[in-house]
């Protein structure tokens, strides 16, 4: 489609389009007067409060039992030694590997056993 054919199907269609105003009908424009300035705009000022927020203090943390920081540590720590050692090229007698594996599913197990139930309505929001 040439150029002037999309010029005369947008000519159609804006022709097309529906009734035009009666320019009769709508009234004058009055002319435009401009009020005088009496006083210039007023400078931006940010102002800086001495102020400054201080946060409240954070609760305590929960205390955590010792054994499930312990649990924690086998949790985490476990597969991390397994990697470092697999890295450096160092390998552990197997019993030793397999007790490593072992402690991480025992973490994990008790971790997960010793869940306690939350409120299915409690969010977590804190106000």
């Amino acid at each position: 489609m040439s150029t002037r054919d999309e010029d005369a199907a947008w000519q159609q269609i804006v022709e097309n389009y529906g009734e035009r105003p009666d320019v009769s009908e709508t009234p004058a424009e009055a002319p435009a007067t401009e009020a005088p300035l009496t006083d210039p705009p007023e400078v931006f000022h940010l102002e800086v409060y001495d102020e400054t927020f201080v946060p409240p203090p954070l609760p305590p943390p929960p205390v955590i039992k010792p054994e499930r920081r312990a649990a924690w540590v086998g949790l985490v720590g476990c597969p991390v030694l397994l990697i470092v050692l697999s890295l450096v090229h160092y390998t552990l007698p197997t019993v030793l590997n397999g007790g490593l594996v072992v402690a991480f599913l025992a973490s994990f197990g008790y971790l997960v056993a010793t869940m306690e139930p939350h409120d299915p309505d409690d969010d977590g929001a804190r106000l």
